[in-house]
């Protein structure tokens, strides 16, 4: 309910009260008048006990009824004080509830400036610590680069001390090398010297052998030589011999000559002929090619040696009557 409607409520209420006294005083006023009036003008009529019974009688309706007036304005009043109460109650509570949301609105706020201030403090160490960190690393790097560069100035150092006794000890062994080298080449050339004048002595006893050698050999090559060829040519006059019984000759081919090359297979059999020099004549030369062939197997020498100069030889045809 809201305050303007319990205000009017209340209104309406003592309003009510106000004419109910007013209208039981002034009922009471005409019946204390008009009984007076009543008994005067009837006062030889009426019994004494009966109206002073009337007269209590309405003086408890009237009692009664104020009583009752009484009661309801008590009730109304009680009513309205409860009203009152309520709304003070209700005014408190809502004045309560509105310092609660002040005090909550102001926590509140409270509560965003110290997260706010916690969060420019926890931003602050962070940024505090990423540069404590950063200088820490910044330190650290500094201090591995300075060992680094300690590290590396000493290995050079002692790189330049072991190359200067590499250098002393490579110069050492140089020197002891070109020494050996001299004292090797000098031996050397004193060996080679005397290698030298044996190689003279022993090639001059050789030559001496050699020539002798060689006219032996020359002697005896001329003699296999001449001793193979007339060998051969006893094979190479079998062949003619063989080839011309099978050639026929015929008009117009007297005193014609082909020279054609044989290649044989061990056994005198013809592997092939080429006619190297033409009689000038293709059928004398088909013909002769052609007896050839049919005189195969072809004599020839058992001694491996001997046939190998007639593998392939050029073979001179004329034919004979």
């Amino acid at each position: 309910m809201s305050r303007k409607a319990i205000v009017l409520s209340v209104l309406l209420h003592v309003l009510l009260v106000v004419l109910l006294l007013f209208g039981v005083e002034f009922k009471g006023r005409e019946a204390q008048l008009a009984v007076p009036a009543s008994t005067v003008v009837q006062a030889k009529a009426i019994d004494p006990t009966a109206l002073a019974h009337e007269i209590k009688s309405l003086k408890a309706r009237d009692d009664a009824a104020r009583a009752e007036q009484e009661k309801k304005t008590k009730d109304a009043e009680r009513k309205a004080h409860e009203a009152e109460q309520r709304r003070h109650e209700e005014e408190q509570k809502i004045s309560e509830l509105k310092e609660q949301k002040e005090e909550l609105k102001q926590e509140q706020e409270q509560e965003r400036k110290r997260l706010t201030e916690a969060k420019k403090t926890a931003a602050e160490e962070l940024r505090q610590a990423d540069e404590k960190k950063k200088l820490e690393t910044q330190r650290q790097a500094e201090d591995k680069k300075k060992q680094d560069d300690q590290r590396r100035a000493d290995e050079k150092k002692k790189q330049d001390e072991q190359h200067k006794t590499d250098d002393k000890k490579k110069q050492d062994e140089q020197r002891k090398a070109d020494e050996k080298k001299k004292q090797d080449d000098d031996a050397r050339k004193k060996k080679e010297e005397a290698d030298r004048k044996e190689a003279e002595r022993k090639r001059a006893e050789q030559a001496v052998q050699d020539e002798i050698a060689a006219e032996e050999a020359a002697t005896a090559t001329a003699a296999q030589a001449s001793a193979d060829l007339s060998e051969l040519g006893k094979y190479t006059e079998a062949i003619r011999s063989r080839v011309n019984q099978l050639f026929n000759i015929l008009p117009g081919m007297e005193g014609l000559t082909c020279t054609m090359r044989i290649t044989l297979v061990p056994g005198g059999e013809v592997a092939g002929v080429e006619i190297v020099k033409s009689s000038g004549n293709a059928t004398f030369d088909r013909q002769a090619e052609s007896a050839l062939r049919k005189a195969a197997p072809l004599p020839v020498p058992t001694e491996p040696r001997l046939f190998e100069k007639m593998r392939r030889f050029n073979f001179v045809f004329r034919p004979q009557s």
